[in-house]
C-alpha cells in the first residue's frame, strides 16, 4: 500500500513540476526584444516623422514664347500656377516673352552663350537649336529617359520621330505643332462678289477689287516678313524647290517668288505703311477687319474674335503663275518644344524637379488645353474640344496636304534669313534691291555658318 502510494505522489509530483515549467516558459519573454505590434507601430511613427519633413525647396528657370499676346499664355501661365501648387516644395522663375520679331531668339542664344541659360527652355528646333546641341548645353532625351523613361509618355511616336535632329536624336519635346496658310475674311470677299483665292489668277483679281473698293487686300509687314517669304518662295517653287536651301545655289523659283511680292506692292496689295510695318500691326490689321487676307500660322487663330472666327478660313496659299506647287501644299510641322539645359540636368538637386515639370507640361491634358487655346495641332492623342470653324478649317487643311515643308528657317542659318527679313524684302518691294541681289548676299552668309 505504502508503495502504491509513494508511486503516485512520484507521479503526481512530476506532472506538476512539468507543468509548472510549461507554464513558465509560455509567459517568458526577453526583455530587449519589442512585440509584433511594437515594432509596427514604432516604424509607422517613423514613417510619419518622414512624411513630416518637408522637400527642400528648388528654384527652377523656365523661358518660353508663351508671353505678351500668344493664344496659349493663360494656360501655360495656369499650368505653372497647378504644378507649383501640386508641388509646393519648387519655386518657379518664369521668364517667358512673345516670339514675335527676334528679341526671343536673341534672349536664348545669348543666356546659353553667356553661361546663364534657363534650366527649362521652349524654343525652336533645326538651325537655330544647332549652336546650344553642338555645344552640349541641351540634354537629348535618348540620354534622359535611361532614368526617366515615362516623361513626356503621352506624346506620340510619329510625333516624337519628326522631332529628331540631324544626328538622330530628340533633344525638345512639343506640345502643339502648327500650319501655316492664307487666312481669308470670307464676308468681305463675298461683300465684294470675289472667289476664294484658290488660283494665283482669282488672287490677283481680289487685289485688284479690294484695293479699288479701298480695302487693304493683304495685310503684309514687309518689314517683318517671315510669312510671306515662305509661302511666296513655296508658291513660285513648289515644296521641292522651297526645301532647297541653296544646294544648288540661287534657284530662279526663289527669285521669282520675291518678284511676285514686288508685283503685288506694285499692284497696291499691301498697305501705304507695309514696309514699315511690324507683325502685331499687320495683326491688328486684320483683327480690325480693314484687311482682307493674312498670312500667318495656326496661333494665330486664339487671337481672333469669337466673331472673326466665325467669318475667317484659312486656305493654302495658291500656286505662282508657275503652276510648280501643288495646290494642297503647305507650310506645317512640329518645330519648336521644351529642351532640359545640360547643368540643370547634371544638378541633383534640380534635376527631379527639372523632369516633373516637363513631364506635366507635355502630358496629355495641358497639350489638349494647349491646342484648344492655339488652334495647333495637338502632339497628343487627344480630343480638341471646341474649335472654332476656322480652326475646323485649318486642321481639315492640313489633314487634306499632299505636301508638307518646314519653314525656311529651320534649314536657313539665322544669320541669312535675318538678312532677307530685314535687308531683302522690304529693299525689293521698295526697289532698292533686285531679287537677285538680296539672294547671292543671302546664300554667302549661309555657307559662311
Amino acid at each position: 500500500m505504502n508503495k502504491k502510494f509513494m508511486k503516485a505522489l512520484a507521479l503526481l509530483l512530476s506532472l506538476t513540476f512539468i507543468l509548472g515549467l510549461f507554464a513558465g516558459c509560455t509567459k517568458k519573454e526577453e526583455p530587449n526584444t519589442p512585440s509584433v505590434t511594437t515594432q509596427e507601430e514604432e516604424k509607422n511613427e517613423s514613417d510619419n516623422k518622414k512624411a513630416e519633413v518637408p522637400a527642400e525647396k528648388v528654384k527652377l528657370r523656365i523661358s518660353t514664347m508663351f508671353g505678351g499676346t500668344d493664344a496659349a499664355t493663360d494656360v501655360y501661365k495656369q499650368s505653372l500656377a497647378d504644378f507649383m501648387e501640386q508641388n509646393s516644395n519648387v519655386d518657379i522663375v518664369d521668364e517667358s516673352m512673345t516670339s514675335v520679331g527676334e528679341e526671343y531668339r536673341t534672349k536664348i542664344r545669348t543666356d546659353y552663350a553667356s553661361g546663364n541659360e534657363p534650366d527649362i527652355v521652349f524654343f525652336y528646333t533645326a538651325a537655330d537649336a544647332k549652336p546650344l546641341i553642338d555645344t552640349g548645353k541641351v540634354m537629348s532625351y535618348d540620354e534622359i529617359w535611361k532614368d526617366y523613361p515615362n516623361v513626356g509618355k503621352d506624346i506620340t511616336p510619329g510625333v516624337k520621330d519628326a522631332m529628331k535632329e540631324a544626328d538622330g536624336k530628340i533633344y525638345a519635346l512639343p506640345v502643339t505643332g502648327f500650319y501655316e496658310g492664307l487666312f481669308v475674311n470670307k464676308e468681305m470677299f463675298e461683300k465684294n462678289g470675289l472667289a476664294l483665292p484658290t488660283d494665283w489668277a482669282s488672287l490677283e483679281e481680289a487685289v485688284k477689287t479690294l484695293s479699288a473698293n479701298g480695302i487693304v487686300p493683304f495685310a503684309g509687314p514687309l518689314g517683318q516678313s517671315h510669312y510671306l517669304i515662305e509661302h511666296f518662295v513655296l508658291a513660285a517653287g513648289g515644296a521641292e524647290d522651297h526645301k532647297d536651301v541653296f544646294a544648288n545655289g540661287v534657284l530662279p523659283s526663289w527669285v521669282e517668288g520675291f518678284e511676285l511680292i514686288k508685283k503685288l506692292y506694285d499692284m497696291n496689295a499691301f498697305s501705304k505703311d507695309a514696309i514699315s510695318m511690324d507683325i502685331e500691326g499687320a495683326q491688328n490689321l486684320f483683327k480690325q477687319e480693314k484687311a482682307a487676307m493674312i498670312l500667318e500660322g495656326s496661333w494665330f487663330i486664339g487671337g481672333l474674335s469669337d466673331d472673326l472666327k466665325e467669318k475667317v478660313t484659312v486656305i493654302p496659299m495658291p500656286s505662282g503663275p508657275s503652276g510648280k506647287k501643288d495646290p494642297t501644299a503647305i507650310v506645317a510641322g512640329f518645330s519648336s518644344g521644351y529642351y532640359v539645359s545640360t547643368s540643370a540636368y547634371k544638378d541633383d538637386s534640380k534635376q527631379d524637379a527639372v523632369m516633373k515639370l516637363v513631364d506635366f507640361l507635355t502630358n496629355a491634358k495641358t497639350i489638349e488645353k494647349m491646342a484648344e487655346a492655339n488652334g495647333g495641332v495637338p502632339a497628343a492623342e487627344v480630343s480638341v474640344p471646341g474649335l472654332s470653324p476656322v480652326a475646323k478649317d485649318g486642321h481639315a487643311m492640313t489633314a487634306n496636304a499632299k505636301q508638307l515643308n518646314m519653314p525656311i528657317d529651320s534649314r536657313l542659318q539665322p544669320k541669312a534669313f535675318n538678312h532677307i527679313v530685314e535687308q531683302g524684302t522690304p529693299y525689293i518691294a521698295g526697289g532698292r534691291k533686285t531679287s537677285q541681289e538680296v539672294l547671292e548676299e543671302v546664300m554667302k552668309l549661309h555657307l559662311e555658318e
